[in-house]
Formats: C-alpha cells, sequence, structure tokens
C-alpha cells in the first residue's frame, strides 16, 4: 500500500567463455533481465556497471532515473540494443533503487563507480541495506580528508574501500572487505568489481537482506532474490551470513570476510517485499505468506457466514496471505479491489492520499456491495493509507461491514536496516502504547484496547493482528535467527539498539524519513561493540 519500501536489489554476472558466444550485450544482456526480474525491489532508478579488458573504459557506467524499462529504453528497441552494445563485457554488476536517504537524481544511482590509473584501485560497486552507524563512519572518513558528496551509505562504501586499496600493489579481496567491514553496522548485501578482472558478492554478518548465486558452463550469476535468476540453468544457492565469493577470471572462491553471528533475516522480506516466487534461506515466499493468511484464519474468532462474508486482499502482495486465510476459514476470497498496473510511480506521487489511493486501486462494486468484507493486508506502519482505503470499500464499494486482517503483528519500533521507517512518529501503533515499554512486548502483551484504539483511527468494524508465534510458525525460520525488530525491539546489532532508544526518546520531537543520530547520541557510541 506503498506504506513502506524495501532499499534497492542487486545483481552479478561473470562469463565464463568468448564474448562471441553470448546474446547481444553479453554481461549487459544478463543484468538487465536480472534487474527487471527484481523490478519489485526499487523503480527510482535503475544501472549496470560491466568489464571488458579490451575496451578503452575498461569499467564503464551507465545508470538512469525510472525502471529498468523506462531507464533501458525498452520501448525504442534501436535505442536499447545500443545501450547493451556500448556496455557490453565479460563481467558485470546492476542495481536497483529505491530512496530511504539521499536525493533523487541520477548522481545518487547506483552502482558507484570510483575511477582510478592504477587498475585494482578502479571498481564499481553497488548493495542492499543500510548501514545503521552511517553518522558515526561518515565523521571518521571526513577526519581524513575525504568528502560525501551524496551523503549515502555507498559513499561511506567506497571511501572505506579506497582506504584500504591504498598503496603500491594491489591487495587480497578479502582481507580489504574484512578491514573496511570492520567497523560497519548494518545491513549491506553487496556486489563488487574491479578492473582486474576481479567481481566479489558478498552478505553482511547477519544476513539481513537476501542473496543467491548459481554457476553454470556459461557464467556466475547473482542477485538479491532467486527470482532474479529464474531465467538461468542452474542450481541456487544462498551466500551465507559473512561470506563473499570471489571470482578472478574463470575461477571462484568462497570465502568468508566477516565472522557470522547469529542469522537476522529480515521477516519483512517473507511477509512483503520479496517476489512469491522467490525462495531463500530455504523459504519460499508464497508458501510462507499463504501459511501466515492461514495462521490469521486459526486465530479469527468472527462469527463466519459463508454468502455474508468475503475475502478481499488489498493488491498484490497480500493476495497468497488473502488465499490462505480464506482456504482456513472456509470464505471465499474475491477480487473487490483492483490494481491499476499501468499507473506510473510518479504520477500516484501527485495529489492527495485519497486521490492516489483511487488512481492505484479501483473498487469492484459488484463484488463489495452489501457484503461484510475482510481486507487481507500485509502490514499497517502509518495507517495514513489504509484509512483512505477502508473509507473507499465503504463508500465507492457499498460494503455493508469493513473488517481487516494483518499477517503481521503491530510495527511498534523503527527498522534502521533499510526500510524507510526510521522513526517512533512515523507508526500508529506506538501512540497507544507506553513508551517506555515499547520493545518489550509482543502482540500477546499489548492490551486489547490498543487494537481497538488503531482500529477506531483508520475506520474498520473489527481488526487483527497476526501473532508473533504465528508469524515465526508461518515462515518456518527458527525466531532466532530472524531479525523482527520492528515488531518485538530486539535489535540484531549495538547501534540498532542504541539508535531505537534514541527514537523513543525523541518520540514527538522527529520529522519522518532517516533522521539517524551519531550512536553516541542514544549512550555510548557502538564502536567497538561488535
Amino acid at each position: 500500500m506503498d506504506e513502506i519500501h524495501e532499499e534497492c536489489g542487486v545483481a552479478a554476472v561473470s562469463l565464463k567463455k568468448p564474448l562471441k558466444n553470448y546474446p547481444e550485450g553479453k554481461a549487459a544482456h544478463y543484468l538487465v533481465k536480472m534487474l527487471l526480474h527484481q523490478q519489485h525491489r526499487g523503480q527510482l532508478s535503475a544501472g549496470i556497471s560491466t568489464f571488458d579488458p579490451n575496451r578503452q573504459e575498461m569499467i564503464d557506467t551507465y545508470k538512469k532515473l525510472g525502471s529498468v524499462n523506462e531507464a533501458f529504453w525498452f520501448r525504442i528497441e534501436p535505442k536499447y540494443k545500443g545501450i547493451l552494445e556500448k556496455f557490453s563485457g565479460k563481467k558485470g554488476i546492476g542495481h536497483i533503487r529505491y530512496a530511504t536517504s539521499g536525493s533523487n537524481d541520477t548522481g545518487a544511482a547506483q552502482p558507484f563507480e570510483r575511477y582510478h590509473g592504477r587498475k585494482w584501485k578502479w571498481f564499481s560497486l553497488a548493495f542492499n541495506g543500510n548501514l545503521a552507524n552511517f553518522v558515526d563512519l561518515k565523521k571518521d572518513i571526513e577526519g581524513n580528508g575525504y568528502h560525501l558528496v551524496r551523503d549515502l551509505d555507498t559513499e561511506v562504501i567506497m571511501h572505506s574501500l579506497s582506504k584500504e586499496l591504498n598503496g603500491p600493489k594491489p591487495k587480497d579481496i578479502g582481507e580489504i572487505f574484512s578491514n573496511a567491514t570492520e567497523n560497519f553496522d548494518g545491513a549491506y548485501s553487496l556486489v563488487y568489481m574491479n578492473a582486474m578482472d576481479e567481481l566479489a558478492i558478498m552478505r553482511d554478518p547477519v544476513g539481513f537482506k537476501p542473496l543467491v548465486y548459481l554457476e553454470n558452463d556459461e557464467m556466475i550469476a547473482a542477485a538479491s532474490e532467486s527470482v532474479g535468476l529464474n531465467a538461468l540453468e542452474g542450481k541456487r544457492h544462498d551466500v551465507q551470513p559473512g561470506e563473499m565469493l570471489i571470482v578472478n577470471g574463470n575461477s571462484v572462491e568462497k570465502k568468508r570476510f566477516a565472522k557470522a553471528k547469529q542469522k537476522a533475516i529480515c521477516m519483512f522480506e517473507y511477509v512483503y517485499f520479496a517476489n512469491p516466487a522467490s525462495t531463500f534461506d530455504g523459504v519460499n515466499v508464497y508458501e510462507a505468506r499463504w501459511n501466515l493468511g492461514k495462521q490469521l484464519g486459526k486465530e479469527e474468532d468472527l462469527n463466519i457466514k459463508n454468502g455474508e462474508y468475503i475475502v478481499v486482499a488489498v493488491p498484490d502482495t497480500s493476495k497468497p496471505a488473502a488465499d490462505g486465510y480464506a482456504h482456513e476459514i472456509g470464505v471465499r476470497s474475491m477480487e473487490g479491489l483492483m490494481r491499476n498496473r499501468y499507473v506510473g510511480r510518479t504520477f500516484i506521487e501527485d495529489g492527495e492520499r485519497s486521490q492516489k489511493v483511487k488512481d492505484k486501486y479501483s473498487v469492484n462494486r459488484a463484488i463489495l456491495k452489501g457484503k461484510k468484507v475482510i481486507l487481507v493486508e500485509d502490514s499497517i506502519v502509518r495507517g495514513t493509507t489504509s484509512k483512505v482505503l477502508i473509507d473507499y470499500v465503504r463508500k465507492a464499494g457499498g460494503a455493508k461491514e469493513v473488517h481487516m486482517r494483518v499477517s503481521c503483528p503491530p510495527i511498534v519500533s523503527p527498522c534502521f536496516y533499510g526500510i524507510d521507517m526510521s522513526t517512533m512518529d512515523e507508526l500508529i501503533a506506538p501512540k497507544y502504547v507506553n513508551k517506555n515499554e515499547l520493545g518489550e512486548r509482543g502482540l500477546e502483551d499489548i492490551d486489547k484496547k490498543v487494537i481497538e484504539k488503531i482500529a477506531k483511527e483508520i475506520g474498520v468494524d473489527s481488526l487483527r493482528y497476526q501473532s508473533l508465534k504465528g508469524l515465526v510458525k508461518a515462515i518456518g525460520l527458527p525466531k532466532n535467527e530472524m531479525c523482527m525488530a520492528c515488531i518485538n525491539g530486539e535489535y540484531p546489532t549495538p547501534c540498532g539498539k542504541l539508535l531505537a532508544e534514541h527514537s523513543k526518546e525523541n518520540m514527538g520531537k522527529t520529522p519522518s524519513g532517516r533522521t539517524y543520530q551519531a550512536c553516541g547520541t542514544a549512550g555510548n557510541s557502538c564502536r567497538g561493540k561488535k
């Protein structure tokens, strides 16, 4: 419902055979296809960097604002083919972006290329995630004479790597990243390529974001999600937390660049962000969402009568959960809301929120009129869009009653790892819970009166959230292997904990958006506490 967004998605490819054996565009061809299959992870910009040792610009980067289709001019075939030909190569990395911080111009788009006359110092990188201790890292870097033009995490990573690359001779990539990331606190699935014919793919020590790769006779390829590799043959493997793959020429080495801590896989990937066709860390996203709906159904206490009630998904991501819920309670799941897939992102950013909802969704009055409608949604974050949508279903759709069932527990804490909700003030649930208890209570401990107040604010006849136990059971991963900080306040990194304390202390004082302070503002700096 456009209430929360993922940071971005990455892709990488290294071709094994001579370039003449591959489609027009070579590495660029595969990168664009992988990005296209991951378009749901970001629509603000798209870009690629490719490497060709026989090209004057051995590393060359192309990036534009817009979706993959828009950035690479799919509608004008000669222009699209021209881009692929110009940026063809044997290796490459790619990126799609949704901004949780920084400006919305091409300069903030990834990959970030750092040109240098020495080939091992000439590199390009792209990443998915967010550094929680960005402010501390920025201060350290600027103290060493560097300057951040864009004020972005990507620049911090780029300058940290540049510092490690200093010297008259090439260094081991594993050692470079081990040293550069030693003080990083946060989420970073990262792809990197230099002008020495080296490609690296890595996942942070707790594995916040997914990262999947495959190898076959033709290539080695990686993407944020397995769906990005669906057009390629080969068995998919997860990059493990703290692990990196280094492709040097055609040889592949698996190496640990950081000590793996407990896993902390973002549960929101399964609830909302990832494509339902993706599988990572042993869990298929569609099955997880179906199970989330099934668990909701098991906890339902409405006196349901088929024919009187209908289940309606808020399209598109909540459809599997709605179907699982409807199947469990024995009520029809129907398309009472239709999503307009032809409305561009830029278009729906204009105007009032009520108009945005009407532009994005169409009510199917023939289905909704006179019915008791149970809307199934992934999550309620700020509640503003939910309120407008519920009113739309009731008035324009003619629903007799509107109930809402949410496949995720209440969000009571901010995220500092790549989701655009970094302050308490952006969230609806904390308004009704004592802030001293925030982060210490799961759904089972939240008073029903809090849920009733939220229901009243958004205008539903009844509201039920997923239970914390139900979420863990539905996804199927151990509770201690998931990051659920936004619903239980248990942050897996030191700086995350300190920033959460700072956010609680400053409720009502900070605007929405990325308002991180140095970790020391909430107590002691998180440096050295990893």
